[in-house]
């Protein structure tokens, strides 16, 4: 039987920072700006260090992403599963939906030790600064999740069609996008800035149901 040696503490220490490292840097810059170097000499580690701990640049910048959407992703199907488990055969209440997919990603962004708002700017310069390459990294991994989240719009919102129901998560995505990023940010003149997870997601849900339930135009 083969036995895995677990990492040494100075080795998993090092593959921490530099995932910090890089994440801190890609929110700053963006994912093309950063160099091997750059996140070497900013994470005081040596030469040789990233490719003994992932191998490549790229396999690096996947795993920067995969450690913090893989759990928020993974919180939000069991939510789903739990609240369409309550329900039986009925569908699941739309609110109820919205809020399983809202929460674990505003309960990651206030929370540093999960990314905090480093990540979720990370995330809003994905958005704006197309890279073809990580781009379809990430599709493969919330393909799933968004398939999963679409068929229960569906069951819930009968009178939309497939299309339509896509197009309103997309919506829903960068609503949910542009919160996370308003978290590190001075807020627009006259509004009070908010930083309680449970007050924005309320605020979203309520928002983001009454798109869901809008008639078609």
């Amino acid at each position: 039987m083969r036995h895995t040696i677990p990492a040494s503490p100075h080795h998993a220490g090092t593959r921490a920072q530099l995932l910090d490292t890089a994440e801190r840097l890609f929110a700053a810059h963006g994912v093309d700006a950063v160099s091997v170097r750059d996140i070497i000499r900013e994470a005081r580690a040596n030469l040789g260090a990233i490719n003994y701990h992932f191998g490549t640049r790229q396999a690096l910048i996947v795993e920067v992403f995969e450690r913090r959407m893989v759990p928020v992703d993974q919180a939000r199907l069991a939510a789903l599963d739990a609240c369409e488990r309550k329900r039986g055969r009925e569908p699941a209440p739309l609110e109820q939906i919205l809020t399983a997919f809202f929460r674990p990603a505003l309960q990651q962004a206030a929370d540093p030790v999960q990314g905090g708002a480093v990540f979720a700017r990370l995330m809003g310069r994905c958005l704006g600064e197309p890279n073809p390459a990580l781009e379809a990294v990430l599709r493969a991994h919330f393909e799933p999740v968004r398939r999963r989240f679409d068929a229960a719009f569906q069951r819930t919102l009968p009178a939309l069609s497939r299309q339509e129901i896509q197009c309103r998560m997309h919506l829903v995505i960068g609503a949910l996008h542009h919160a996370l990023l308003g978290l590190d940010r001075p807020p627009p003149p006259g509004l009070k800035r908010l930083l309680d997870p449970l007050q924005i997601e309320r605020r979203l849900v309520s928002f983001t149901a009454a798109g869901m339930r809008a008639p078609c135009a």
